[in-house]
């Protein structure tokens, strides 16, 4: 018997307004429009609601699934985003019932949503908070209002984890790519 496809999970974790949601939107838009995979979306509540309406609204424009409850997807897809709220990385409580509901999911890569306009201290502070939930990599949001990217190099050092992504304004897909080196550093060193 062969075993069943099970999609790549992933969920996006980090403290309110980082962009978390606007992430997501941005990468499902990418894999659907651009590179022809199928998904689906879980947006869910944790210790307070999940109000991000423009999420549904893009999955409803791309044809993707959302449930509002942990499922399994009716058909097969490549890739299962989950939305959560943000949680305040003070909030010890929230974290913890943020860490059992990450735990309920199948297998989920973690994807630490971090907005690169905060200094370094408020970014480092925020990385040891969700550490616990051991963060595959983190996303960093806000581009567009940061000038000093060479600041996110102390992420890298600072945490020992790779930035995956990174991403600028509000527009879907807009600017969201695949970090690399060079894009770390300002851009009179990419001239």
């Amino acid at each position: 018997m062969e075993e069943e496809h099970a999609p790549q999970t992933h969920a996006f974790v980090g403290p309110a307004g980082s962009g978390k949601t606007t992430a997501l939107c941005k990468w499902l838009t990418l894999a659907v429009l651009t590179e022809g995979r199928s998904a689906s979306v879980q947006r869910l509540d944790s210790t307070v609601a999940n109000t991000a309406e423009f999420l549904t609204v893009q999955c409803e424009m791309l044809g993707v699934p959302v449930e509002r409850f942990c499922s399994s997807a009716s058909a097969p897809v490549d890739l299962n985003f989950v939305d959560l709220p943000g949680v305040e990385a003070e909030d010890s409580r929230a974290l913890a019932a943020l860490q059992a509901q990450l735990a309920s999911l199948p297998s989920p890569q973690i994807h630490l949503v971090l907005n690169a306009a905060y200094e370094t201290e408020a970014l480092l502070a925020q990385w040891h908070a969700f550490a616990p939930l051991h963060p595959a990599d983190l996303i960093m949001t806000h581009l567009d209002e940061e000038l000093r990217r060479i600041k996110l190099w102390n992420m890298v050092f600072g945490t020992n984890c790779i930035i995956r992504f990174l991403s600028a304004g509000q527009k879907i897909p807009g600017q969201f790519q695949s970090a690399a080196p060079g894009l770390l550093f300002p851009v009179e060193f990419n001239q």
